[in-house]
């Protein structure tokens, strides 16, 4: 395995740097808007502008790549990555900042879809399945490094914008400076709902319920914090154990769900998420010393059944999926993850708007609840049509990644032995 990383490491190091500044950004930007005078519906709009960013980046970064390819593409975009997160703090405007953060989800879609062609080009059908994994835990961890880097500094200035920007201009020396041959131009993201739909009602309306679910989440959380009157370290702590536990729990629950129906640990998952949720509600009235240990276990388990939704959603899609299907399938639930999660910051911020902080969490468990019941009565009223053995295996990915990352799955082969002419 150190043989066939050792083509990748450049590409594997811009990656960290990329995904440690990316991180970083991900918990400045709310708690500095918010420090800017933004109101909750105001914080909850930048989102839903990053989310839309990044849908409109998988469907423009192809063009890009066709152009100028994979080198220079990533260097255009990690750059105007830079330039974006340094006008931040000379343009504490609303609508300035709504335009800044859409161009932050395009640019780092499309970074994603570069680092995510350029590894499937370099894996083989032995250690795609392997290489896939090391890049999902490698973006779990650089993104909960980067959270903590918020500790370094004070929103008061504009030194944690600087430092984002020159983790992300130095992502792009190890990538220039590789040896590797880029790889072939990744063709263009198509949507065909009607597929997805086809394949699995449960598994769309759950990326959909994933979407409004983690879109709030990354859009409002910082500010949930803040009002419960966590310090900053507490603040990146409780982010990071969030995202802890999505990883701690996604190769679990994605190996039960190779052994039992899918739609049954979706279910349950949901339900877990739910009543967690509604601890986030209950407990900081209960618990004078919420913001530390109880904080961060409740996020811990929140994380681990919210944060694992989605990829057990998009295995669900796949189970009865032929290899032709499974990337433009993955595509479509992709770009349904994201304009689910543009959706689901503002409704977040209703909520909020009438409960105050806890309204983030209520209307996560309100969303869960639905699903969950969603969940129970189609079991009951539809047998699913899969045979355990005909299961394809669990990969792990995150709803950080781009819709390159699945055609690094090894079930995208197509075996050319047994095709027919």
């Amino acid at each position: 395995m150190i043989k066939a990383l050792i083509p990748i490491s450049s590409l594997l190091i811009s990656n960290a740097l990329l995904l440690l500044g990316h991180g970083l950004l991900l918990t400045l930007l709310p708690i500095a808007a918010h420090a800017s005078g933004f109101s909750d519906t105001q914080i909850a709009l930048t989102g839903s502008a990053y989310f839309l960013g990044f849908v409109s980046g998988c469907l423009t970064t192809p063009h890009m790549l066709k152009r100028v390819g994979h080198i220079r593409s990533f260097a255009v975009l990690a750059t105007s990555y830079t330039v974006v997160i340094l006008i931040f703090p000379l343009l504490p405007e609303f609508y300035s900042w709504l335009l800044l953060r859409f161009l932050i989800g395009l640019v780092i879609s499309g970074l994603y879809m570069i680092i995510e062609s350029w590894l499937n080009g370099n894996a083989t059908p032995q250690n795609r399945g392997t290489i896939l994994s090391i890049y999902t835990t490698l973006n779990l961890i650089m993104v909960m490094g980067g959270q903590q880097l918020f500790n370094l500094g004070s929103i008061e200035d504009a030194m944690l914008f600087s430092l984002g920007a020159i983790l992300i201009s130095i992502a792009i020396i190890p990538i220039s400076l590789t040896r590797s041959a880029a790889p072939a131009v990744v063709n263009e993201v198509k949507l065909n709902m009607r597929k997805v739909w086809k394949h699995s009602h449960i598994a769309l309306i759950g990326a959909v319920v994933a979407g409004l679910v983690t879109g709030a989440y990354w859009s409002l959380a910082p500010i949930y914090a803040k009002d419960n009157h966590f310090d900053n370290i507490q603040l990146g702590l409780f982010l990071s154990s969030t995202v802890l536990g999505g990883a701690c729990f996604q190769l679990p629950l994605g190996r039960i769900s190779d052994k039992f129906d899918r739609r049954s640990v979706l279910m349950y998952a949901a339900l877990l998420g739910a009543i967690v949720s509604l601890a986030f509600v209950y407990v900081p009235h209960l618990v004078p010393a919420y913001a530390g240990l109880p904080a961060f276990i409740t996020a811990f388990f929140w994380g681990g059944a919210c944060m694992t939704l989605y990829a057990i959603c998009l295995a669900h899609a796949n189970d009865n999926a032929t290899s032709n299907d499974f990337v433009e399938i993955s595509s479509a639930m992709l770009i349904t993850l994201g304009l689910s999660s543009a959706i689901g910051a503002p409704l977040a911020s209703l909520s909020m708007g009438l409960m105050g902080s806890d309204g983030l969490y209520a209307f996560t468990a309100v969303c869960l609840l639905l699903f969950f019941i969603i969940v129970l009565f189609r079991r009951r009223s539809h047998i699913q049509p899969s045979i355990i053995e005909e299961k394809e295996e669990f990969r792990t990915v995150t709803d950080m990644a781009g819709p390159t990352a699945y055609e690094m799955d090894p079930r995208t082969e197509v075996d050319t032995a047994t095709e027919k002419p």
